[in-house]
């Protein structure tokens, strides 16, 4: 990696101006997508169409890119593969800096042609200095700066995660996932065939990025494996480094294959190159994203105690096998500690030993900014797992979502008070709307929340093998 490397890529997250190659009024396509989700998310640059067969509707359309006036920094090329090395022609003399290649037809098509043409390209842009993002990706996400990689993706919420993925559709469903639990991105890439840039560029400017505080990473392959080892053990000397590889098994290899033309490998070689980097190797991408979400809010726990607090003595059962069997404790409660909950939970039904099981006494949200702070101040206790399910939240009240947002509101009250860590499991049960609406409230107070124990555990013990918090 170059010295001039990060402010050579920051450049690229940060555009002045772009052009779409292709843009067309059409249904589906590709060139006008990019250019109505940069205009849908505020970008403040010039953004022009390229076709010499059509006008786009409300941008303003030349028949090249070297027709366009004044400096263009970024291009975004959705025409057919053929075209494009006389496209890279054309932003090789308008001194583009970086040319986004959505197009498909190279090197994942297995065919000589296809993996000439795609040389072809890569050998254009590197003698006239271009950057390639692709081919065959969405290219760059960025909400800081406005760019965007469909026309249909909402805004996304500006913040520290950091996406890296070798295949577009997942940069999607990693971002549309991220913006439905309020978590807040920093960069999306999507780098499809690795012709020019890849993941070990992204990974080394990621690392050094300040706004990106944990880096998630899909890939299938690469045909760049020490380039890669090296920048995954530099990144996750920083920062975070989840990652979720597709194609560990032969089918899903050849799958891999197929897709992006990239080298994958075996699951052995994959499990090594983890351990050797410190980069954590997760199952699938609902895993990377509640670790990426447990790293961002609370980080891992600071030690293996944990205490349990419940609506539901079964639900506090459950929770028990499932902490002891992942390598958690759950102490009993100190005596003091259960002498202040007796004020509060003693009634029929209710327990005060570890699980905490507060039955009807959850109602009492009078109480809350005594009974938190009751468990904060247990010695035997390193962190806590608040247990709740919409039933719950939503009892004895026919305005369900207002007494849900009113008991979980109460409840972040006084958990703001406590200094040992919570975190939030809220079960699916019913009513996935108001879960999800009090899913996001949580988070965006700083609170992480899972849907199951055992997702929450897991996460928890990924965090804790990978050393950082």
């Amino acid at each position: 990696m170059t010295d001039n490397l990060f402010e050579e890529m920051d450049r690229l997250f940060h555009p002045q101006n772009m052009a779409a190659v292709g843009a067309a009024d059409r249904i589906g396509n590709m060139g006008i997508s990019f250019l109505l989700g940069y205009q849908k998310c505020g970008f403040q640059g010039n953004l022009y169409a390229v076709n010499p067969k059509t006008k786009a509707k409300n941008f303003d359309t030349y028949d090249s890119v070297t027709d366009i006036p004044g400096p263009l920094d970024e291009v975004r090329v959705a025409v057919s593969a053929k075209f494009v090395p006389d496209v890279i022609r054309d932003c090789v003399k308008k001194g583009v800096r970086c040319v986004s290649i959505f197009t498909s037809g190279f090197r994942e098509t297995g065919t000589d042609d296809g993996k000439a043409m795609e040389s072809e390209i890569a050998r254009i842009a590197r003698k006239g200095g271009v950057r390639l993002i692709g081919p065959n990706c969405m290219g760059i996400l960025c909400p800081e700066s406005g760019m965007s990689i469909r026309a249909d993706m909402p805004v996304m919420k500006d913040g520290s995660i950091g996406l890296i993925s070798q295949s577009g559709g997942i940069a999607i469903s990693l971002a549309l996932a991220c913006r439905e639990r309020e978590l807040g991105l920093s960069k999306v890439v999507s780098y499809g065939n690795e012709s020019d840039l890849g993941a070990p560029e992204f990974l080394y400017y990621l690392a050094r990025d300040p706004k990106t505080s944990v880096i998630c990473l899909y890939i299938e392959g690469t045909g760049r494996a020490e380039d890669l080892v090296a920048a995954l053990k530099d990144a996750a000397g920083k920062k975070p480094v989840i990652m979720v590889k597709g194609g560990m098994t032969d089918a899903g290899s050849r799958a891999a294959t197929s897709h992006t033309g990239a080298l994958t490998g075996a699951s052995e070689i994959w499990n090594a190159i983890a351990r050797q980097t410190g980069a954590t190797l997760v199952a699938d991408t609902e895993e990377m994203l509640d670790l990426a979400m447990l790293f961002t809010l609370k980080g891992s726990p600071p030690g293996k105690n944990l205490g349990i607090i419940t609506i539901s003595g079964g639900f506090g059962v459950i929770a028990t096998d499932l902490v002891t069997k992942a390598g958690f404790d759950i102490p009993e409660l100190a005596g003091q500690t259960q002498a202040a909950l007796e004020k509060f939970i003693d009634v029929p039904g209710t327990s005060i030993q570890n699980p905490v099981d507060m039955a009807a006494k959850f109602f009492n949200y009078q109480a809350f900014p005594e009974i938190f702070p009751a468990f904060d101040r247990d010695p035997n206790i390193d962190a806590f797992l608040m247990i709740c399910a919409v039933e719950y939240l939503t009892f004895l009240s026919s305005q369900a979502d207002k007494f849900a947002t009113f008991l979980v509101e109460a409840m972040i009250g006084a958990m703001d008070a406590m200094k040992k860590p919570t975190y939030v499991v809220l079960l699916h049960t019913i009513s996935e709307d108001i879960r999800l609406k009090q899913e996001r409230f949580f988070i965006e107070k700083g609170y992480p929340v899972f849907p199951t124990v055992q997702r929450c555990l897991t996460a928890m013990n990924r965090a804790n093998r990978n050393g950082q918090s």
